[in-house]
């Protein structure tokens, strides 16, 4: 850490305040420009969703993702997808009977720039070739990757990477990491970690008894670990386990992202809509984990659904009600549901008159009307998508809510959309009150109480991160910080913010309180872009800072701070803050962890501001062996 004591004219002096040393040193690298005389795009073949889905409902999806140059594995400049074994290496026993693996045989890395699988947009989908594997984990994981970049307008880069991660930036990819039904994302390896496993006895349908299993295939899985690892970078705290909405949020936001990605493929969208005469509810849109949930789990459904009632009975069961749920996956199911809902409810208003007047006229909705309701369906979808990502750019720096998150949401979109997106905002937040989601701290669950204010003491203006003044670099209509000076514009522009944020007139609006022997000096944890495109077009930028603070207490370490937007003339527009002094909420935190297990409460008091990542996969496996 840098330490700063800076003065502010004749005020009086700011507290000392720390900078991470590498704050603004890029870890990952950008895809690098298109080059002359070569493609812009590169198209792969994947599995719409996993190997069961049947070929007429879809089976294979075409992904459209940046081109890059790659090495066999693939490797690009933000992904390795690591060797993997020729065949499942099962245990061997050892001669004193205890168990070993061999060194596995492994397979030839796949070559996808190969001119063959360039004209032929990849390899063909195969449930048993292992450099068709390679080939779909790096497409959905680039097809993930760039939908976050769309709607922050910035390359988000990966957060807080470990292994070989440490010293080239990129995200490793390890799509037979174990013999276990489980995935996830690791960030000690800095990689995301896919199992493989043989189906039970219960496994009906397109799978059978002893097949192979391989997680690899599940687009909605690969998609959603890959989410985990977007919000790591996007918001490192939210892995800390102060709140049981906290790792509820991690689960449902990245089932969200998985589900809605589904929308991009028309053709699945308009067989769907066709199957239901123009409505969503219909389990190629709304199951994750199909093949997980029926060869591995139990054979009854899929891994999860986003549907939280039969559209013929809307009595709310209780296992999508916010107050009967405390497990992770169980309470991000109610987040996923409620998103979904507000989803469905949206697309209903734009396209139930038409679909009701084509039905009526034809007794059934005509192959046009297919279609142009599929297309209003994508449509709306990116919309959320988009919408449900730049929100998190606007939700607290750690311990955030599922009401936090929808002032977040709402902000996020007022500040896109105006008085244009009120019908929707409605929609959003009269779906999160049906699930039982309420919001503290607001007076009325109108929009106006629901969004996040400017800072109390007034308006707070910073003159030196005016845009004009910071030597951001842009291009293809996004905006970032220089790559070419090792990060130091970023480091004069959180002094500039650490000068304000630290001085004891405005401190109390960002949640901080003077350091001593018990409370650490705040720390600007972080300072991003944030583009926003409105719906005519109209392109604005804002800054987006993390400033965390630490303090001692019986269990360990209780956090403070803030999430800062600051507009491009240096204004301070939103201080979203906890206070590190807060009574309330540490009592709460308190009460909580004593019904957790230790390895939650230890991640939740550790003195590292970036708690550790390894009780992912322990929750996980609770959640599979519960849920079996």
């Amino acid at each position: 850490m840098a330490r700063s004591r800076v003065r502010n004219g004749a005020a009086a002096a700011p507290w000392t305040f720390e900078i991470p040393a590498g704050l603004g040193r890029r870890k990952t690298a950008r895809l690098a420009p298109p080059t002359p005389g070569m493609p812009e795009r590169r198209r792969l073949r994947v599995y719409a969703q996993d190997p069961a889905l049947s070929c007429d409902d879809g089976a294979i999806y075409t992904v459209s993702i940046p081109y890059e140059p790659l090495r066999p594995g693939p490797e690009g400049a933000l992904l390795v997808v690591e060797p993997l074994p020729a065949e499942p290496c099962p245990a061997a026993p050892t001669r004193r009977g205890a168990a070993r693996r061999s060194a596995p045989t492994l397979a030839t890395p796949v070559d996808l720039d190969a001119p063959a699988l360039l004209m032929e947009q990849g390899l063909p989908p195969s449930s048993t070739s292992r450099p068709f594997m390679q080939q779909m984990v790096y497409a959905v994981c680039m097809e993930t990757y760039e939908c976050f970049v769309r709607a922050l307008g910035r390359d988000p880069g990966f957060g807080p990477l470990g292994g070989e991660g440490e010293r080239d930036g990129r995200l490793r990819v390890r799509a037979m990491a174990f013999k276990e039904a489980n995935a996830y994302y690791d960030r000690e390896s800095g990689a995301l970690m896919l199992g493989y496993e043989f189906a039970g006895a219960y496994a009906k349908k397109r799978g059978q008894p002893g097949a192979e299993v391989y997680i690899a295939l599940s687009r909605d899985v690969v998609a959603h670990e890959m989410s985990h690892a977007m919000l790591d970078s996007l918001r490192p705290n939210f892995l800390r386990p102060t709140h049981k909405d906290v790792g509820a949020l991690h689960e449902g936001f990245s089932d969200l992202v998985a589900l809605l990605m589904r929308f991009a493929q028309q053709d699945v969208v308009e067989r769907a809509i066709a199957s239901t005469q123009g409505g969503l509810m219909d389990n190629r849109l709304m199951d994750i984990g199909r093949q997980f949930g029926f060869d591995l789990i139990d054979g009854k459904s899929a891994l999860r659904s986003a549907a939280a009632t039969d559209p013929y009975d809307k009595r709310m069961p209780d296992d999508r009600r916010y107050a009967r749920n405390t497990e992770e996956h169980d309470l991000g199911a109610v987040f996923l549901s409620a998103m979904f809902d507000a989803f469905c409810t949206g697309y209903e208003r734009a396209t139930g008159t038409v679909r009701r007047m084509l039905i009526a006229q034809h007794g059934h909705l005509p192959h046009e009307g297919v279609a142009w309701l599929a297309k209003e369906a994508v449509k709306i979808a990116k919309r959320f998508l988009n919408i449900s990502i730049r929100a998190i750019d606007y939700c607290p720096p750690f311990h955030c809510t599922f009401g936090e998150y929808l002032r977040a949401l709402l902000t996020a979109d007022r500040d896109v959309t105006g008085e244009e997106g009120v019908p929707y905002r409605e929609i959003v937040i009269g779906s999160f009150r049906r699930f039982g989601i309420t919001v503290p701290d607001v007076p009325t669950l109108s929009e106006d109480s629901l969004l996040w204010k400017s800072p109390r003491s007034g308006t707070i203006t910073i003159p030196e991160l005016r845009f004009r003044a910071l030597g951001l670099d842009f291009r293809d209509g996004r905006c970032d910080w220089p790559d070419d000076d090792g990060g130091a514009a970023v480091r004069r522009a959180a002094q500039a913010l650490g000068r304000v944020v630290c001085a004891p007139r405005y401190a109390h609006d960002f949640g901080l309180a003077p350091p001593n022997s018990r409370t650490k000096a705040p720390t600007i944890l972080s300072l991003r872009t944030l583009r926003r495109v409105s719906p005519q077009d109209e392109v604005t930028f804002d800054l987006v800072a993390e400033v965390v603070q630490s303090r001692r207490v019986a269990e360990g370490w209780f956090l403070g701070g803030s999430t800062i937007v600051i507009s491009s003339e240096g204004e301070v527009r939103y201080a979203i803050a906890k206070h590190v002094d807060s009574a309330r909420r540490l009592d709460a935190q308190r009460r909580w962890l004593k019904r957790q297990p230790r390895d939650v409460g230890d991640a939740a008091w550790d003195a590292d501001s970036l708690a550790s990542m390894g009780l992912i996969a322990a929750q996980h496996r609770r959640r599979l062996n519960a849920a079996r």
